[in-house]
């Protein structure tokens, strides 16, 4: 393996790696509005195992469709969405998902039932961004097709515009950060890279705020500018607010995004999932991956990733796209 390739193969296990320990840590404390800074010490150094929820859940289920399919293909996707839940029901999907799901088994086409959530308009949630890892990372150098993608794997249980958005927008975070270097290249320039996808209005707004937030910046005056809430118009920018905070540093940037409260298991997913992409397996604590659920399955599921990464770019352009059936 070249040492091209092999950098590419320790960014995507961060990612991954990052997604899950994200996850794991910020779970204990969805929905508290404060969280004690000694408390998510105190859990941080704990030697109790990392059990990740749906959004770790769901990142796996891309990954294998991905990796089944060679891309994205909307059917086949619902399917393994689909499957992941109902393998493991229990690890915290919010009301939207077994809803799509459940119409699937009826015989729903994959994209039907998505749009009749919240009375036809579809979710807004930050569900489909915080599973859109996989997606970032393999098609990492056709940003054209990585929206594509992007927006297709998001159809499945987002209908609505903004859920969409938010996870082309952190696909292509993912994106941009898995080959930027960072001994020589600001990480800040992710937002300027982001700037030139989002449309004018509320998401360009946002990304506006990121930027303008200092290191300074208390918590209260992050959330009250970005949110910390289930929007993928509030996790996308407060996962790239926590990543900016700590850019050089995986372990401090997923805990300052546990610290900010409200859906702090994907919030912190989501930024691990930036940071790991940046920095590589290596920014990982091993006292964190001995503790993490699967962490070897991860690391497999990363390194086929990458195969196929490499493949697909080196692949003929009419070989590549978004399929939705």
């Amino acid at each position: 393996m070249s040492r091209d390739a092999a950098d590419l193969s320790e960014r995507f296990r961060g990612c991954l790696l990052g997604v899950a320990a994200g996850d794991a840590l910020g779970a204990p404390f969805e929905g508290l509005s404060q969280v004690d800074a000694d408390a998510v010490a105190r859990w941080v150094a704990s030697p109790a195992p990392l059990r990740w929820t749906d959004d770790t859940h769901m990142t796996l289920g891309v990954a294998r469709s991905l990796l089944d399919c060679k891309g994205v293909d909307g059917p086949r996707l619902a399917a393994e969405l689909a499957r992941t839940h109902d393998a493991e029901p229990w690890r915290g999907y919010g009301a939207g998902p077994p809803q799509v799901f459940a119409a699937l088994a009826q015989g729903a086409a994959w994209d039907a039932p998505a749009a009749q959530l919240f009375g036809g308009g579809g979710s807004f949630g930050n569900g489909a961004a915080m599973r859109v890892a996989p997606v970032g990372l393999v098609a990492h150098r056709a940003p054209d097709t990585l929206a594509a993608w992007a927006r297709t794997s998001a159809r499945v249980t987002h209908a609505h515009e903004l859920g969409q958005q938010a996870a082309v927008l952190q696909a292509a975070a993912v994106g941009w950060l898995v080959t930027a270097e960072p001994a020589g290249r600001d990480p800040a320039g992710v937002l300027d890279h982001l700037g030139t996808l989002a449309p004018d209005g509320v998401f360009r707004e946002r990304l506006d705020r990121v930027a303008g937030l200092t290191s300074s910046a208390s918590m209260r005056t992050v959330v009250a500018e970005l949110g910390n809430g289930i929007t993928g118009l509030e996790a996308v920018p407060a996962a790239l607010h926590a990543f900016l905070r700590q850019p050089r540093s995986l372990p401090d940037a997923v805990t300052y995004a546990v610290r900010l409260g409200g859906d702090t298991d994907t919030i912190a997913s989501m930024t691990g999932a930036l940071a790991g992409a940046f920095l590589g397996e290596a920014a990982v604590p091993p006292a964190w991956r001995d503790r993490l659920e699967a962490a070897d399955e991860l690391v497999r599921l990363a390194d086929a990733l990458a195969r196929l990464a490499r493949s697909w770019s080196a692949a003929p352009r009419g070989d590549r796209g978004a399929r939705e059936g």
